[in-house]
């Protein structure tokens, strides 16, 4: 009977462990009191890391009906996972820039005319 008993407690301290060490209980109070669009701009940022926050806004307030290129000046995986849709063309004109660096940049923002701006972030057209 006590050789259960000792089974069971360690069964509970293993389960418990395992619920502190992947944080279980943080996690269910993240999902709990925060939503789905907040907590992407938690982990993606607005206009740092992938800028989730910045791209998602471009595409709300600009309603936009086709894919759009998207650079990223800082090493971070592509942002376009954000907004892109299958089957659609991409604009020619028309980019969004993220994490601008004036010194090292991989675009000349010169040839371009800035839509909307937040911080280090761009929404640009194409001069004509």
């Amino acid at each position: 009977m006590s050789i259960i008993k000792n089974k069971i407690y360690v069964y509970f301290i293993f389960l418990f462990f395992l619920f502190v060490f992947f944080k279980f209980f943080e996690n269910v109070y993240i999902v709990l009191n925060y939503n789905y669009e907040t907590r992407l701009i938690n982990n993606y940022g607005y206009c740092e890391k992938s800028s989730y926050g910045f791209v998602k806004y471009i595409e709300k307030k600009y309603k936009l009906k086709k894919n759009i290129n998207i650079i990223n000046d800082e090493n971070h995986p592509s942002s376009e996972m954000f907004v892109h849709k299958p089957n659609r063309n991409y604009y020619e004109n028309l980019i969004i820039v993220l994490n601008y660096n004036d010194q090292d940049s991989k675009i000349n923002i010169n040839n371009y005319s800035i839509i909307d701006k937040f911080k280090n972030c761009l929404y640009l057209k194409k001069n004509d």
